[in-house]
């Protein structure tokens, strides 16, 4: 038989509830501030999560905070203070100032361009920042004629550095080399003057370098590069001074991104050895002196390149090419490159000018469907466009076949005239098309977003004191 159910009577009292304030006391008088009873370690941990103006107002609160913001990781940038008012130097010496006066660990630092004037100044805060537990450490000091700051050996030994980035500035020999950046994840280097062994003891010593960054590096002869970890690589030279005349990457299991600048690539030759996870590759040229592993290889003494199509490169997802369409020796070179990336997803191209004989005009039409055509390539993009009938041929042999292509991007330079586009958009059959989400959309390069386009710091780099 069912017990009878308990009704509560209407106006009867419900079970006690804890009052608000029971946990800290009954009345105002007997409340306690638990957060009081914190350390000071979990404060400053709490703190820390706010932004710096926030965490400053938090004295206002306690006197207990008043001085806790202080002890704060601080991330110095001289961007962000950057006025009308100050030129670089003030600025510099601003950033400079507060690095040396603040008492807590300094995470980060950055400072575009000091004054060589005051290098005694430089050094006394590059010591301040390694005894603080700087990690992110970005120094640059413009052109200034032949004069480089050196580099004291203080940072080279900081263990707590994990990314370096040097511009303008001087590396010299000293023991320590070989002792160089112990946990270091990513490195950059930019008109930075340095020898082939001193570069070869500074990667020798980091065994957790993850990037490496090459840029306008004078100095340079013949680099060899074995990195365990290293999994990004960029190498550019602008072209002007002295340059490196051989890169061979003996060592790099984990390589999965390999960039090349466009004036670097036909100058210097290359030797890569290992390409079993290569994701990211460019700039890539039909004139470049390279070996790269079985696929592509490439002497002084020959004319082409040669590819072997059976040891392609499957695991390559994006892929920048230099191309010159007016050159018809490159005409078949150019779809057997292509043919050795059968997984390829994204297909920069830059257009450049070349001297050769005549393309054959039909040679797209009688070429069969690349592998990537059908469930891998989502989107192209040329840059320099012109218009000229073998580059329309060459994007309407994508358009044809592309399955599974939504984006054609054609960034032109000229300004062409109102029926132009719509010219062109005739001349590439958009009606057959092979994919039903193809776009094909026109840039004029003014109206470009460079930040939008991987290699974009590889299209241009500024001179020295630009």
């Amino acid at each position: 038989m069912r017990p009878p159910s308990r009704r509560r009577r209407v106006g009867a009292p419900s079970d006690p509830q804890p009052e608000p304030n029971s946990l800290c006391g009954s009345s105002d008088q007997n409340r306690t501030d638990l957060i009081s009873h914190l350390p000071d370690c979990v404060l400053s941990s709490i703190i820390s999560l706010l932004p710096i103006r926030d965490s400053i107002r938090t004295s206002i609160l306690s006197s207990r905070f008043r001085h806790l913001w202080k002890l704060n990781p601080l991330h110095l940038d001289d961007s962000t203070i950057k006025s009308d008012q100050l030129d670089a130097y003030e600025t510099s010496q601003a950033v400079s100032r507060i690095a040396s006066v603040h008492p807590g660990p300094i995470h980060s630092f950055r400072v575009s361009q000091f004054d060589l004037e005051f290098r005694r100044e430089v050094d006394d805060l590059v010591e301040t920042l390694t005894g603080k537990g700087i990690r992110e450490l970005s120094l640059g000091f413009g052109y200034q004629g032949r004069l480089r700051y050196r580099l004291p050996s203080s940072v080279l030994q900081c263990p707590t550095l994990r990314k370096v980035s040097l511009s303008d500035c001087f590396i010299p020999p000293s023991p320590v080399v070989n002792s160089s950046f112990p946990n270091l994840r990513e490195l950059t280097l930019e008109f930075v003057f340095l020898w082939d062994d001193l570069l070869h003891c500074i990667l020798k010593s980091c065994a957790q370098l993850e990037v490496l960054q090459l840029m306008n590096c004078s100095g340079l002869q013949y680099v060899r590069l074995s990195c365990a970890k290293l999994q990004k690589l960029t190498i550019h030279e602008e072209g002007y001074g002295s340059h490196a005349k051989e890169v061979v990457i003996e060592n790099a299991p984990e390589l999965r991104s390999l960039r090349f600048g466009e004036s670097t690539v036909d100058c210097i030759r290359f030797s890569v050895q290992h390409v079993q996870k290569l994701e990211v590759l460019g700039f890539f040229s039909m004139n470049a002196n390279m070996r790269f592993g079985n696929t592509f290889s490439k002497s002084y003494n020959q004319y082409e390149m040669s590819v072997n199509r059976s040891m392609g490169l499957p695991t390559v997802k994006r892929l920048a090419i230099l191309v010159g369409f007016a050159d018809g020796f490159k005409r078949s070179l150019l779809s057997s490159v292509l043919r050795c990336f059968p997984c390829l997803e994204t297909l920069d191209i830059k257009c450049i000018k070349s001297i050769g004989p005549a393309p054959d005009i039909g040679f797209w039409e009688q070429q069969a469907p690349f592998g990537f055509f059908e469930q891998h390539l989502k989107s192209v993009t040329m840059v320099n466009f012109s218009g000229m009938r073998t580059e329309v041929e060459f994007v309407k042999f994508f358009v044809q076949h592309g399955r599974v292509l939504k984006r054609i991007t054609l960034i032109y330079k000229h300004k062409p005239s109102a029926t132009w586009q719509k010219t062109k958009r005739r001349e590439l059959r958009l009606k057959n098309r092979a994919s039903m989400y193809l776009e094909v959309v026109f840039v004029h390069k003014s109206d470009f977003d460079p930040d939008s386009c991987a290699w974009a710091p590889l299209f241009h780099r500024p001179l020295p004191g630009a």
